[in-house]
């Protein structure tokens, strides 16, 4: 049932850095902590909007002053939505804000971030990958004691841009990440669209909400799901902790669920309420989530009025009533 007060969920926010999950895996020998950061939608042009468009630039700011100051930080991760048109205006106000980050960053693109428009410079396939991974998507990057698989669910290609804002994955994607998923024993995989049971929990909870949203669809969610579950033998069940952990964005609010036994951790969205970004810390013990907040209570208050009317910031409102989404390791 969706009834959560949002200025309730604002209040809860207040506390510092709350536990949104605890994962049994992914483990890792030496201790590993990565910031991730997903859907701030940084904007040049626009006022107000639910994505509270008129701060993105702010958000981005206090997020590199916030993550510079955090200890023992081995990476940063963005998890797509890095801007909202995807315009060479928009990134370079993005690395302008960027250039101040002391720790190695790394990029897959949302559907924002990469789109065609007639009416304005873009940025192409091949600008994102030289700007925002180690080489060209999809890529494998170590990070201290994980492995993350990055993987580009956006439709843009080398020779053309995206049209549509739905998500899908190429084949030779799906291919490389099954070769690769046999070869890391610590993955985490990165995306930007969501699997079939976060949609639904998107679309079961807009059934009880009296306001408009939604979510353009991920085309290939299935057969990303088959690849993820022939990492454990395709034995996972509801529930189960064994397959890699998969993070996503997209959808705006924090959400922990499992499709066929494949877990998904959504972030919660930075630019757009509640206005933060998650540290993984990843040990010997499983994997800790925590939320760091960039705004202030009066801006979060700010955030949730202008998404009053927009399903997805009342079901972050939600989820944020209830934490930790998961305790897998039962602390």
């Amino acid at each position: 049932m969706v009834d959560a007060d949002p200025v309730d969920a604002v209040a809860a926010v207040d506390s510092a850095a709350p536990v949104l999950a605890r994962f049994a895996q992914p483990t890792a020998e030496r201790p590993t902590r990565i910031a991730l950061l997903s859907d701030l939608h940084l904007s040049v042009e626009e006022t107000g909007t639910w994505r509270v468009s008129h701060r993105t630039e702010e958000r981005l700011e206090a997020t590199v002053e916030s993550v510079n100051r955090t200890p023992d930080l081995d990476a940063v991760c963005f998890v797509g939505d890095l801007v909202q048109r995807g315009t060479q205006a928009e990134y370079e106000a993005f690395d302008r804000v960027l250039a101040d980050l002391e720790v190695p960053f790394y990029a897959v693109p949302g559907n924002h971030d990469l789109l065609a428009d007639g009416s304005r410079e873009t940025l192409s396939l091949a600008e994102f990958e030289g700007r925002y991974t180690p080489g060209e998507l999809p890529y494998h990057q170590r990070i201290g004691g994980v492995d993350l698989l990055a993987l580009n669910s956006n439709r843009s290609t080398r020779d053309s841009l995206a049209e549509t804002y739905t998500g899908r994955l190429e084949p030779e994607t799906l291919e490389w990440l099954a070769e690769r998923l046999e070869t890391v024993s610590n993955p985490l995989v990165a995306v930007h669209h969501n699997l079939p049971a976060t949609r639904r929990l998107l679309w079961d909870s807009i059934e009880q909400l009296p306001v408009s949203g939604g979510s353009p669809d991920f085309e290939t969610a299935d057969e990303l799901v088959d690849v993820l579950g022939a990492r454990c033998g395709g034995t996972g069940t509801a529930g189960g902790t064994d397959g890699p952990l998969v993070l996503t964005g997209h959808l705006h609010f924090p959400a922990v669920t499992s499709t066929r036994g494949i877990r998904e951790f959504t972030l919660p969205s930075l630019g757009p309420y509640p206005n933060a970004y998650t540290i993984l810390e990843i040990d010997e013990g499983g994997t800790t989530a925590t939320m760091h907040s960039v705004s202030d209570r009066e801006e979060r208050l700010e955030s949730v009025t202008h998404g009053l009317e927009h399903s997805r910031v009342l079901l972050a409102a939600t989820q944020l009533a209830g934490l930790p989404l998961v305790d897998e390791c039962g602390r």
